[in-house]
């Protein structure tokens, strides 16, 4: 639990309790007790003539003598590729998520959350004379720019409303398209660095009293308004037995990401604050661009805030790059937690297989130094030593590229435009996999032809 990242709340609500205390426990027991008593049963098979014979022998007869030691290593080998090739797609998947483009520019931008107490902001007018003010105080600061918004990209909070388009059949009511909406004001898609792919931003003329105005996405024209000119189109949210209070689309925006970077865009309307008829919207996050030193900043926009009113709580302070960091939060956690498994895997593998062989060269110390009395060269020697490890090492790949072709089928959802059988990453995985079982066998291999003649003789 305290690897998890901060931002997954959810996991709070898995406690280290009894019960699994009690799952834990004898599982742990049971491995001991199995991984212990077999090794003890073999020996206790063991024919006392055979063993004491062992030492004579100027040959052997490979891996086949351990068969449970031969299998060990290679399920070991097997299983650590299954888990490489889990975390390299999802490792995979992470980079081209990070990779997409959000719509807007985070850099140099910091956000907080703000909240008008209802009892003194009853009214649309006295909110929108708060947030007109707070707006005009901090633009004077030198090099910075300030937006209003209700909900941030990718925050998770937006409102989506049904939209109804003057001139077309009014849909059954319940069916009408859905757009996320959005209530902005100052230099909004300035600061977000949204660019305004057609008609025009917001002027200060779009303000209360004056006819309703709407900027619209890319996506809403898409599925909405296909084929046809958007500027000058009339929209409202869909409303039950009240008059149309028609919004007129002056510009298209650029898509953002508002749902999270693994999602597809949704529309979206976005509507000047001071045409907002919601009196109910009192939330809003305060955007500010800046080249200053964003510490600085921070406290200085708090003050700008409680000297407006020092009732109103000031929360929820963090950059837009810390916003994109928490919405890939989980996706992060799922990768460096099957990482770090396929990372133990890996080297439980390498260790695995390094013992087999060292234990093999001690077993045919004799031999080996038969064979370099004999003037055996170097190469030989290694190719006697490794060949058990590298067999097993094939073996293991093998059959853990079939286990991963199988299995990482059932991680479909976790992947982010990688296919579970990506050939890339399957053929990397498995010449790591392959590079560090070479490496294993060539450590204790490499010792062997530091063997001396003499010395191997005289241990017969």
């Amino acid at each position: 639990m305290s690897l998890k990242p901060a931002e997954l709340h959810h996991l709070r609500a898995i406690p280290m309790d009894a019960r699994v205390f009690l799952f834990v426990f004898p599982i742990s027991l049971l491995t001991g007790l199995l991984f212990g008593l077999l090794p003890a049963w073999s020996a206790s098979r063991g024919d006392i003539a055979e063993a004491l014979r062992e030492n004579a022998r100027t040959t052997t007869t490979g891996v086949s003598r351990s068969p449970l030691r031969s299998f060990l290593v290679t399920a070991e080998l097997a299983l650590a590729l299954i888990l490489l090739a889990g975390a390299g797609l999802l490792i995979k998947g992470f980079l081209r998520l990070r990779s997409v483009d959000p719509g807007f520019n985070p850099a140099n931008d910091i956000t907080m959350y703000l909240q008008l107490p209802g009892t003194r902001y009853p009214r649309i007018p006295l909110q929108t004379n708060f947030r007109r003010e707070l707006l005009a105080r901090i633009n004077s600061f030198p090099g910075v720019e300030a937006a209003m918004i209700t909900d941030l990209p990718l925050a998770g909070n937006y409102v989506d409303h049904r939209v109804v388009i003057d001139g077309r059949p009014t849909p059954a009511v319940g069916t009408e398209p859905e757009a996320q909406t959005l209530s902005v004001m100052g230099n909004y898609f300035g600061v977000m660095q949204i660019p305004i792919r057609s008609g025009r931003d917001f002027r200060a003329m779009d303000r209360e009293q004056q006819p309703r105005v709407a900027i619209v996405n890319e996506a809403f024209v898409r599925q909405l308004l296909p084929g046809q000119n958007p500027i000058g189109t009339r929209i409202d949210w869909a409303r039950s037995n009240e008059p149309h209070e028609w919004m007129t689309i002056i510009g298209v925006a650029g898509d953002v990401k508002h749902s999270g970077l693994n999602q597809p865009v949704d529309p979206a309307v976005y509507a000047p604050f001071s045409q907002n008829d919601e009196a109910w919207r009192k939330w809003m996050t305060l955007v500010t661009r800046t080249r200053v030193p964003v510490a600085g900043l921070v406290e200085d926009v708090k003050k700008q805030v409680w000297s407006l009113d020092s009732q109103i709580p000031v929360s929820g302070i963090q950059s837009m790059d810390d916003l994109l960091a928490v919405s890939v939060a989980q996706e992060r956690f799922n990768m460096l937690l099957l990482g770090s498994f396929a990372a133990l895997a890996v080297a439980l593998a390498g260790v695995g297989i390094y013992g087999m062989v060292a234990y093999r060269v001690n077993q045919r110390t004799h031999e080996i130094g038969v064979y370099i009395a004999l003037g055996a060269q170097h190469r030989h020697v290694l190719r006697l030593v490794m060949k058990d490890g590298v067999k097993l090492g094939l073996l293991g790949i093998v059959l853990g590229l079939a286990g991963a072709i199988a299995l990482t089928r059932v991680m479909v959802s976790l992947l982010f435009e990688v296919n579970p059988t990506d050939p890339a990453t399957l053929i990397g995985v498995a010449l790591l996999l392959a590079a560090v079982a070479m490496l294993a066998c060539y450590i204790p291999a490499r010792r062997a032809l530091g063997i001396h003649p003499m010395t191997a003789l005289r241990r017969e």
